[in-house]
C-alpha cells in the first residue's frame, strides 16, 4: 500500500480478517498538492471514472479531456500508480457489491473523489456493473462531521417527492461506527452550460399549496438571524421590502450550481448534492444561485459581468413567467439581494465570498437599495499609500480602457436564449424588411447618381439600423455585407478602374467592420431599451484627465498613426474603424463631449488626407459632403456608445478603477 492513500481511506476497505483479498489499482491525481481522484488503470475505466470530476473551468475542462491519453502515455510514470488490497468481507465493498450486483471478491476498483471540505471527510464513489458500465454513485462520510453531513442528505433524500423533475433517489443506506453512505442511480449526461430548460424544473418545483409568508420559511429565519447585529444599511430596507410578503414556497435545493447538475435535455436532468436541500424553501433562490455562482466560480468574471448575467435572468421573459407563477414578481430584486446576504452570512462560502458581498454591493447600489457612496469618501485614500509608479500608472490605466472596451463586445451567456430562425423572423417582421430593402435600393441608386469619390456609408446605415432595432442582429448583419458590397462596387461600375481589386475588398472589410459595429451596439441598446438608466450615480462620473492621461495620449497616437496610413496608401482606401476606436475609448473613459471632439478631429483627418492626396476630393461640394458623411457616422458611434454606457452596468466604476492621485 502506498503511503500516498488516506490511512482512512485505506481502514475503510479492511475487513476485520483479511481473509478474501480484493485487488484494486489505481492512479493518483492530486490537485493543489493533495489527494482528489483515484482512478482505474485501463483507459476504459480511466474515462469512466471521470465522470466524477465535474470540470467547469476553460483549463480543468482541457486537462480532463487529455488526462486518459496521458495516462495511457509514458507521462503516466508521473502519476502515482496505487496497489492496494481490500478485504471483501469490509462492510463498504459488501454495501458495493450489492449495489453493482456483482460478488464482492469480483467487484471493479471503483473510481474516488476525495473531498475535504472545512472538518468533513468524505467520499464519492463511482462503481461499475460487471461488464465496466457505470451503475451507481455511493457517498460516504469517514469522520464524525462527514459522517453527520452524509446522514443529513441521506435523511432528506428520504423525504424528497418521486414525482418532480431532477429528484435523485436512494438505492440503499450504510450506517455503521465507521461510516455512514448511501448510493443512488448513476445518471448520464453533462453539466449545463446555461440555464436553457431549468425553467421546467423549477417550475415542476413549485409547492402546490397555498401561498405562504416569506417569514415563516426557515431559509428566511436563519438570514433574519444571521444579520442581527450585522448593522448592515441596507438589510432593513430589504426587510421593509419584503415584509408581510406572500409567495409560494418551493422544492430548494441549496447549491443547485452546473457541478451538481447532469442534463441529457430539459426533461431528463438530475440533481445531486442536496444537503442544503429544504421541502418548503424561497422561490427563485436556486436559480439566482445557478447563475451567481457559475459566474463567479466558473467563468471567474468580474463583478460587472456577474451584475450583468443577473440583470439578462431577471430580465428574461422565462424568468417572468416563473416568478408570476411564484408570486415573486415584484420581489425579485430584494429576493436576489436577500440570497446575496444569505450566501454570505449563512451559508459561509470558503470560496467566492468576497465577490458575492462586491455583488451586492453594486447591486444594491444601482437599484437604489442603499446609498452610494459619497464622492469625497470614494476618493479617500489612505496618505500613506505608495503611488503605482509612473510604468504602473500607464499600464492601469491602458487595461482598464481595453477592459471598457472589452465590455461593448461581451454579452451575458447564462440565461439561454432560444433565437428565432430566419425564415420565422422574415414572416413576423416582412414590411420592416421590404422597407429596410428599398432604403437600401435608394441609397444604391443614389450613390450611382453621384461622383465615385462622394460618401454614403452613413445612408447604408439606416437600412441596418432598423433590421438591427426591430428584428435583431442577423437581419441587420445581411443588410451590412449588403451595404458593405454594393459601395465599392457601384464605384467600380461607374468609373471602370476607380478601385484596384485590393483596394476594393479592403474597403468592403472596413465598411462591414463600421456597419457591424453599429449593428450591435444598435441592437444592445434595444435590448436594454426598457431599463432605467443610472441618472447621477457615481459609477458614471466622468473620468478626469489626470488620471486617464495615459490613455489620451495612446489616443492621439493612435490618430497620429491611422492619419499617417491613410496619407501614405491610395487615397480611395477607408479607414473608418481605425478611427473610430480612439473616439469610442475617449467616450467610454471619459464621457460624450469628448466623443464628439474625438469623432470631430477624426472627421476633419479622414476629409483632408483625402483633400491632400488626391485632386477629385478638392471640389468644395466634395469635400464639405464628405466631411459631413464622415462627422454623421464618427458622431452615431459616439453617441451610440454614450448611451450604452450610461445604460449598462458594465461599465460602472468598479471595472473602470483609476489609480490613486500622486501626491505633488
Amino acid at each position: 500500500m502506498s503511503m500516498r492513500i488516506p490511512p482512512i481511506i485505506a481502514a475503510l476497505f479492511t475487513g476485520p480478517g483479511r481473509s478474501q483479498p480484493v485487488a484494486f489499482e489505481w492512479r493518483l491525481i492530486s490537485r493543489h498538492g493533495r489527494p482528489f481522484l483515484l482512478l482505474p488503470c485501463g483507459l476504459a475505466a480511466t474515462r469512466t471514472g471521470l465522470a466524477l470530476y465535474s470540470a467547469q473551468r476553460r483549463r480543468a475542462k482541457i486537462w480532463r479531456k487529455i488526462l486518459p491519453a496521458l495516462l495511457q502515455s509514458p507521462l503516466s510514470r508521473f502519476f502515482e500508480r496505487i496497489h492496494f488490497q481490500a478485504d471483501a468481507s469490509a462492510e463498504i465493498l459488501q454495501f458495493m457489491a450489492q449495489q453493482a450486483g456483482i460478488p464482492a471478491e469480483r467487484i471493479h476498483a471503483p473510481a474516488i473523489k476525495l473531498s475535504d471540505v472545512g472538518a468533513r471527510s468524505r467520499l464519492v464513489l463511482l462503481l461499475c456493473d460487471e461488464g465496466g458500465r457505470p451503475a451507481r454513485v455511493i457517498k460516504a462520510g469517514l469522520n464524525e462531521a462527514g459522517r453527520r453531513a452524509t446522514d443529513q442528505e441521506a435523511d432528506f433524500l428520504e423525504q424528497l417527492p418521486a414525482n418532480k423533475l431532477g429528484c435523485i433517489r436512494m438505492t440503499g443506506r450504510l450506517s455503521t461506527p465507521a461510516v455512514s453512505a448511501f448510493a443512488t442511480d448513476y445518471f448520464p449526461g453533462t453539466s449545463p452550460y446555461d440555464d436553457a430548460g431549468l425553467e421546467h424544473l423549477f417550475h415542476d418545483w413549485l409547492n402546490r399549496d397555498e401561498t405562504v409568508p416569506l417569514e415563516s420559511l426557515p431559509a428566511w429565519r436563519d438570514l433574519a438571524a444571521a444579520m442581527t447585529g450585522t448593522g448592515m444599511a441596507a438589510w432593513p430596507q430589504i426587510q421593509s421590502a419584503l415584509a408581510g410578503k406572500k409567495i409560494r414556497s418551493t422544492l430548494y435545493h441549496g447549491d443547485f450550481a452546473p457541478w451538481n447538475v447532469r442534463v441529457v435535455n430539459s426533461r431528463n436532468l438530475q440533481a445531486f448534492d442536496w444537503e442544503r436541500g429544504g421541502l418548503a424553501g424561497i422561490p427563485g433562490w436556486d436559480w439566482f444561485h445557478f447563475v451567481v455562482q457559475t459566474a463567479i466560480l466558473a467563468r471567474r468574471h468580474s463583478v460587472e459581468r456577474a451584475a450583468a448575467e443577473v440583470e439578462q435572468l431577471l430580465y428574461s421573459d422565462r424568468f417572468k413567467n416563473f416568478a408570476a407563477a411564484a408570486g415573486i414578481s415584484d420581489l425579485a430584486r430584494p429576493l436576489l439581494l436577500a440570497y446575496l446576504l444569505h450566501h454570505k452570512w449563512v451559508v459561509k462560502p470558503l470560496e467566492g465570498g468576497k465577490k458575492t458581498e462586491e455583488l451586492f454591493k453594486l447591486l444594491s447600489v444601482r437599484w437604489q437599495v442603499m446609498p452610494p457612496p459619497s464622492a469625497g469618501a470614494s476618493a479617500a485614500a489612505p496618505e500613506e499609500s505608495a503611488s503605482p509608479g509612473l510604468l504602473a500608472g500607464v499600464a492601469q490605466q491602458l487595461k482598464s480602457a481595453a477592459s471598457q472596451l472589452g465590455n461593448l463586445f461581451w454579452e451575458p451567456s447564462l440565461a439561454a436564449k432560444s433565437p428565432t430562425s430566419l425564415r420565422a423572423q422574415f414572416s413576423s417582421h416582412r414590411p420592416v424588411v421590404l422597407l429596410a430593402g428599398l432604403i437600401l435600393a435608394g441609397v444604391v441608386a443614389a450613390q450611382y447618381c453621384s461622383r465615385p469619390h462622394l460618401t454614403f456609408l452613413p445612408l447604408y446605415l439606416v437600412p441596418c439600423s432598423l433590421l438591427a432595432w426591430k428584428i435583431g442582429r442577423r437581419w441587420a448583419m445581411l443588410a451590412a455585407i449588403a451595404a458593405a458590397v454594393a459601395g465599392p462596387l457601384i464605384a467600380n461600375l461607374k468609373q471602370p478602374g476607380y478601385l484596384k481589386l485590393d483596394v476594393m475588398m479592403w474597403n468592403m472589410v472596413m465598411r462591414f467592420l463600421t456597419l457591424q459595429l453599429c449593428v450591435l451596439f444598435v441592437e444592445q441598446i434595444h435590448r436594454h431599451k426598457n431599463r432605467p438608466l443610472h441618472g447621477a450615480l457615481p459609477d458614471h462620473q466622468p473620468g478626469k484627465f489626470t488620471e486617464n492621461w495615459a490613455v489620451v495620449l495612446a489616443s492621439g497616437l493612435l490618430f497620429t498613426i491611422v492619419a499617417a496610413l491613410d496619407y501614405v496608401t491610395p487615397p480611395q482606401m477607408s479607414f473608418l474603424p481605425l478611427y473610430l476606436l480612439p473616439c469610442m475609448v475617449l467616450t467610454l473613459v471619459f464621457n460624450l463631449r469628448w466623443g464628439i471632439a474625438a469623432a470631430l478631429v477624426a472627421a476633419v483627418s479622414t476629409t483632408l488626407v483625402q483633400y491632400f492626396t488626391n485632386l477629385n476630393y478638392k471640389a468644395p461640394q466634395v469635400f464639405g459632403w464628405n466631411l459631413l458623411m464622415h462627422f454623421a457616422i464618427y458622431l452615431f458611434v459616439v453617441l451610440l456608445l454614450d448611451r450604452i454606457r450610461r445604460g449598462n452596468i458594465l461599465f460602472s466604476s468598479r471595472n473602470h478603477r483609476r489609480p490613486p492621485a500622486s501626491r505633488g
